[in-house]
């Protein structure tokens, strides 16, 4: 083969690399160029939902009922259209894709919705303004892509402590028939339980507190067709997310199910009507960004008077056997609690972590939180895994040092309140959502009831399992009887007669001014 052909062949193949390398070259530039504008862009549209979400917040106070106020679409348009958008508006609520150049969409929601709502999704006292628009691509455009879609949201709160605004919610987002459930089977027979959510009275404005609410996250329909339409009334009996079985009742200022609801007892709302919700919005849960505390930075106390310290290699867990009374004092038991008969122990205020085991009342026993004579102390019990055994926890649960329920049924006395101050103020009981127990077992659930005596102020935040108060356990102090259930699902049965005054001020409360998301 002649040498001038060989080489002009090889200077072919350098062309061909070379073009294929402008081709490479051409589309990254395409890349960085588009996708830096639409960075830009969004950043104008950040510029516009920040402030906007701020100015509709202003509005919330005084709003119960899902639904953008005009007053909250007007402060968010006045804000964009200060910013050049929608310059063919003449009024503040005219901020309609119409009156805009790249026909930019303006979205103001109350509640947030949506995967830009985050941990907000659904939930009252929280306002979402989100703004979307088209813009030409310049290089993309040549491979097929003419656009680009470019949206910004922000979420704004304008509260006084009572930032969440419900008593009951079942977090259970999939197809459960009874995730929230009144009345249930307890042994061989139907057992009944009635519940009242009354608003307490704020003393700053003479007017009962905003909130109250039931929410049911489940949905309906999942085995047959999801687009089937829900009932306007609850079902007679049957299946569904919300139950109320007969002698059962509930009686609360609004009640929301995502899918449907179930009623063979009786269910009031705030206009007396019993109408519930249905196909409501789910809501995301309103503590998940709550880092819980640390075991490693708690002192490890003594099983009593008389006990011993528990620590992470032992765990053993404080079990008290022989009646009498046992001053606890606040930090880590690696093992849990198991009270005996006639044992009693007083709480002093702090933070009680259950570093695996869990805690079991047994009848006859009894918890009270007191600072001598001055009444009940500020305490949360908060239950996780051991530190130690949780990477083999998660792997198998309920083994050694793996959480383990919160057992407070007994027949003799539960009085505790909540923290009063710092982070957690408000929360009680706490099953850590972050530890092993991921699904509502029976080893990992927390249980209140069969109390001659319920005296407990606060909130009982178990994200990841059930919550059951069962018994006949009757609340005698109206004062240490605001709570709040936050759980996977939760279930009021056996009998119990429970008065929950929405009080903000016994749960816990986070005032919240400002952008949040």
């Amino acid at each position: 083969m002649p040498i001038h052909t060989r080489r002009g062949s090889e200077l072919g193949q350098v062309l061909v690399i070379f073009a294929g390398s402008i081709v490479v070259l051409c589309l990254v530039a395409a890349l960085v160029f588009d996708l830096g504008m639409s960075w830009m862009l969004r950043r104008q549209e950040q510029n516009v939902v920040d402030p906007g979400a701020l100015a509709a917040a202003q509005y919330i106070p005084g709003v119960t009922v899902p639904g953008a106020t005009p007053a909250m679409v007007e402060a968010a348009c006045f804000y964009a259209r200060q910013s050049g958008f929608f310059s063919g508006a003449t009024t503040n609520d005219g901020c309609l894709p119409a009156n805009d150049p790249n026909q930019a969409i303006l979205t103001v929601n109350y509640p947030p919705v949506g995967a830009q709502a985050g941990a907000f999704e659904g939930r009252l006292g929280f306002v979402q303004v989100a703004i979307s628009r088209q813009h030409p691509n310049f290089f993309l455009g040549i491979i097929g892509q003419p656009t680009s879609t470019v949206a910004a949201a922000a979420i704004a709160a304008d509260t006084t402590g009572d930032s969440n605004s419900y008593s009951l919610i079942a977090l259970d987002t999939g197809c459960t028939n009874g995730s929230g459930q009144l009345g249930g089977t307890g042994g061989s027979s139907t057992t009944t339980a009635k519940v009242s959510i009354v608003p307490a009275t704020n003393p700053t404005t003479g007017q009962p507190y905003q909130g109250g609410y039931v929410q049911v996250n489940s949905l309906s329909n999942c085995s047959n067709d999801p687009a089937a339409p829900i009932s306007t009334t609850c079902l007679d009996n049957g299946t569904a997310g919300l139950q109320v079985s007969g002698g059962s009742g509930i009686s609360a200022p609004a009640i929301f199910v995502s899918g449907t609801c179930a009623n063979s007892g009786t269910i009031t709302t705030n206009a007396g009507n019993g109408i519930v919700t249905q196909g409501a919005l789910q809501v995301g849960d309103p503590l998940a960004e709550l880092r819980p505390p640390d075991p490693t930075t708690y002192p490890t106390p003594t099983c009593g008077a008389a006990g011993t310290a528990t620590d992470a290699v032992t765990a053993g867990g404080c079990k008290f056997n022989v009646a009498g009374t046992y001053q606890m004092q606040p930090g880590v038991y690696y093992g849990g609690w198991s009270i005996g008969n006639k044992v009693t122990l007083e709480l002093a205020s702090g933070i009680y972590i259950m570093a695996g085991g869990g805690i079991k009342l047994n009848a006859g026993g009894s918890i009270t939180s007191v600072v001598g004579s001055s009444g009940l102390a500020p305490v949360m019990i908060f239950s996780t895994d051991d530190p130690t055994y949780h990477t083999a926890c998660v792997a198998s649960p309920g083994g050694t040092g793996c959480q383990g329920s919160i057992d407070l049924t007994a027949n003799s006395t539960l009085d505790i309140a909540g923290l009063a101050s710092g982070p957690y103020a408000g929360l009680v009981v706490w099953q850590d959502g972050a530890g092993s127990c991921v699904q509502p077992t029976a080893n990992c659930n927390v249980t209140l009831g069969g109390q001659t005596t319920l005296n407990i102020a606060g909130t009982i935040y178990a994200p990841k399992v059930q919550v059951t108060l069962t018994g006949g356990g009757t609340v005698s102090q109206p004062g240490y009887a605001a709570i709040q259930i936050i759980s996977w699902r939760w279930m009021i049965t056996g009998g119990s007669t429970l008065t929950m005054p929405y009080d903000p001020n016994q749960l816990y409360h986070l005032e919240q001014r400002g952008l949040v998301h």
